[in-house]
């Protein structure tokens, strides 16, 4: 039984939405699909709700909420139709009594939050289950809530609780794929102990449906997207940049941390821990082979298999005598940042200072928490931003003589300065930061140097 993926990408018009139908019609084996929002609807939910809204500005809103997917429904009339559009017009209803409660109470809490957003794969899912059925698939929508995908309290970036997740999910989708049924199942969100809808973050849904191939123990994992698979580097910063076949779950887990927006950073864990295949393909070119990612440490000659990187990142540096033997010093601001809902990337100590990667965009808050918090943590701190994270991946690469120099000669030829190094915390990846405006160059460099060509 495969668990199919689809992107937003693969939802957002007519012509995308006949290769989805197509993709699951033409498959061989039991399906199970996992959906996200049509393209562009998560970002225009987050935008809408942040800012005060009027009566008009919602009623507007919702109604090209509902033509587009309206739109995207099959054209033919028939029983298949009347009932998505009954689906549809029930979640528009739930959704505006949320953006109305919102205005009213000028309140907008996480959980209220996270329950918008997930209003995108809600209303995809009845779309694709439309128009599978009309494509004469016996297939359902179902809501990941309502399945019973647990997940722990954090809003925005939840983790799901597996074996709550197992317990939920296999007899209800086994039993639909035994009847014949294609479940038809939104990604990006899950539900909390208390009830609560959760959400994943960006690009969510490839972690859910590897959350649902563990659950029912079965594989493989298609991702479908609108891009071949990883590459050897950001074309458009590198325009040689070629697809890389295959990928152990370690390296594919670390170019995805680190900027390579091609599968959710969590996706690999729960297919890893099953030892589940997982294949990013491209819906737009079906001769592609794709990226595999799975128990292959195959090697390159040269190690490196890609460079990845993270921009506008900024470096947080909290000076205190003696940090390196302060117990718990390093936990104290990681729990300052993380009540402030920075994420840290990267951390390095010394005997006197600790060094955070944090995003740009996190800056004044960071600057803020540390202020408030710097007498218990520390003795003075300072921010900066302006720079960049780049990030060499490839089995073996730990393990590797030779290859750290190759690296940091040829940014240095380029007179680029490197400043926090991380090695040793991964054996398949270790990652610096340079400024911003080298940033460029510097991946250019890297993939020249190991690839031969820019």
């Amino acid at each position: 039984m495969k668990i199919l993926k689809f992107g937003g990408s693969c939802l957002g018009t007519d012509d995308a939405l006949k290769r989805v139908t197509r993709v699951v019609k033409n498959e061989e084996e039991d399906s199970i699909v996992t959906v996200s929002a049509a393209s562009g609807v998560t970002n225009s939910l987050k935008e809408f709700v942040s800012a005060p809204r009027s009566e008009r500005e919602i009623d507007d809103f919702l109604l090209k909420l509902k033509l587009r997917h309206i739109d995207l429904l099959p054209k033919r009339d028939g029983e298949n139709r009347k009932e998505a559009l009954e689906m549809i017009e029930k979640k528009i209803t739930k959704l505006d009594r949320l953006l109305y409660g919102v205005m009213y109470t000028e309140e907008l809490t996480p959980r209220t939050y996270d329950l918008i957003l997930s209003a995108g794969e809600r209303l995809a899912a009845v779309v694709v289950s439309a128009r599978l059925s009309h494509a004469k698939l016996d297939a359902a929508a179902m809501e990941t809530d309502a399945l019973g995908l647990v997940t722990n309290n954090e809003h925005f970036n939840a983790v799901a609780i597996l074996s709550e997740c197992e317990k939920n999910l296999r007899p209800t989708l086994q039993s639909a794929v035994e009847r014949g049924i294609v479940p038809v199942v939104t990604g990006f969100f899950g539900i909390t102990k208390n009830g609560h809808v959760s959400t994943f973050g960006r690009s969510g849904t490839d972690y859910t449906a590897s959350v649902i191939a563990y659950s029912l123990k079965t594989g493989p994992i298609e991702i479908w997207k609108e891009v071949d698979g990883f590459l050897s580097a950001d074309p458009k910063m590198v325009k040689s940049a070629f697809l890389i076949d295959r990928l152990s779950y370690e390296e594919a887990a670390e170019l995805a941390y680190f900027g390579a927006q091609v599968l959710h950073p969590r996706a690999v864990q729960p297919a890893r821990q099953r030892g589940i295949d997982m294949v990013i393909k491209n819906l737009y070119d079906l001769k592609s082979p794709g990226t595999w990612i799975g128990t292959s440490k195959a090697t390159r000659k040269d190690v490196i298999k890609s460079v990845s990187y993270v921009p506008k990142v900024a470096t947080l540096k909290i000076y205190d005598t003696g940090a390196g033997y302060k117990s718990g010093f390093l936990s104290d601001i990681s729990t300052c940042l993380t009540n402030e809902g920075i994420n840290l990337f990267s951390a390095t100590t010394s005997q006197t200072c600790v060094a955070i990667i944090i995003d740009e965009g996190d800056a004044a808050a960071a600057r803020k928490a540390m202020k408030t918090h710097i007498a218990g943590v520390g003795e003075s701190f300072e921010i900066e931003s302006g720079r960049a994270l780049v990030c060499a991946v490839g089995e073996g690469l730990g393990r590797t003589k030779g290859v750290a120099a190759r690296v940091f000669k040829a940014v240095a030829s380029k007179n680029v300065n490197v400043e926090l190094i991380s090695a040793g915390a991964s054996t398949v990846a270790y990652h610096f930061t340079v400024d911003q405006k080298d940033l460029k160059k510097t991946v250019r460099e890297i993939h020249k140097e190991f690839f031969g060509y820019v």
